[in-house]
């Protein structure tokens, strides 16, 4: 079996990107390397994790649609409290909260250093996993 352990976000400052996703989402701190520019394990209630470690180059622009790993979506069972609480905090939001026909709702938003990141609820009778 193959699954998703977690995901690399590459950081200019991975103290304070850490601090964002800690105080936004309650993510738990499982690891801590203690180096000067540490690299952290965050863990999400669904036992899935965000690595967090230390970039060597930075980049400024972020475009959800060249090549490449450009979001990562959250699913949420309440898509109106998690965008509530984006927008309690002054995130960015790149999309604001739409809900299709079908009842998916997505929010599009941007951490403190410019990821790409999106909430995404979808009814039972939408589920794309068994």
């Amino acid at each position: 079996m193959i699954g998703m352990e977690h995901v690399g976000i590459c950081g200019k400052d991975t103290k304070a990107l850490k601090d964002w996703y800690v105080k936004l989402f309650d993510f738990k701190i499982v690891y801590d390397s203690q180096k000067e520019r540490p690299t952290y394990f965050l863990l999400m209630e669904d036992g899935s994790m965000i690595e967090i470690y230390a970039s060597e180059d930075n980049i400024d622009t972020f475009n959800n649609r060249k090549q490449g790993i450009r979001h990562i979506a959250f699913s949420t069972d309440d898509i109106e409290k998690e965008y509530k609480n984006l927008v309690d905090n002054n995130v960015e939001i790149v999309t604001d909260l739409t809900t299709s026909d079908k009842g998916v709702s997505t929010v599009f938003f941007r951490d403190i250093e410019g990821n790409i990141l999106h909430f995404i609820y979808r009814p039972e009778d939408q589920k794309l996993a068994p």
